[in-house]
């Protein structure tokens, strides 16, 4: 199947392919912000390995996008009959296979994967934000913590009320295109030239 829509098609969707891939990319940097945000908590901490961290997240999410990116193209003649699984390509692409494990497999992984995103955003929102004049009159460091958790909590939720479908089928590509012009191109610009200075 791979083989075949490459014969067809050949480098013609090639421009929208590098598009797409900048829209991801750009998707994944969107918590980045956040997480700069908080830098001066990780400042003096040089000899975590963050580097190599780095680098194997980076391998690991290579190979994994990689084998995914070559499982939707070969089921593509099947997510590609619905809206829904045009939307969820890999979660129709999987229960097209008839393997119930494989499932449940995928839903335990999404959870974790959904779980470590909100902790982290969680956790430099906080780190952030819990000095902040907003959250002043609060005196207890707990209980201010704990203020800034659930606004984060609750205003996650309120968005999800919008439904899965809307979020991944216009949350994900405007959050990319917002994040490749305040992050992806200031961070290939201005931020290559700051570390090389």
């Amino acid at each position: 199947m791979v083989s075949q829509n490459f014969q067809q098609n050949g480098f013609s969707n090639l421009p929208k392919a590098i598009l797409n891939a900048f829209t991801y990319a750009g998707f994944q940097c969107v918590t980045l912000p956040t997480i700069i945000a908080c830098g001066k908590v990780f400042q003096g901490q040089k000899n975590y390995g963050e580097k190599k961290s780095m680098w194997v997240s980076f391998v690991m999410n290579t190979v994994a996008l990689g084998m995914a990116v070559i499982m939707l193209m070969s089921y593509q003649g099947i997510y590609s009959k619905s809206e829904a699984g045009l939307t969820l390509p890999t979660l129709t692409s999987l229960a097209s296979m008839h393997m119930d494990w494989m499932m449940i497999v995928y839903g335990i992984t999404l959870v974790l994967c959904l779980i470590s995103t909100g902790v982290t955003t969680t956790f430099v929102f906080v780190s952030r934000f819990e000095n902040s004049k907003v959250v002043a009159k609060i005196q207890n460091p707990v209980r201010r913590r704990i203020t800034i958790s659930a606004f984060i909590i609750i205003l996650s939720m309120t968005i999800a009320l919008a439904g899965l479908t809307n979020i991944i089928k216009f949350g994900y590509g405007y959050c990319g295109y917002l994040a490749i012009a305040i992050v992806v191109i200031p961070f290939l610009t201005i931020g290559v030239y700051k570390n090389r200075k």
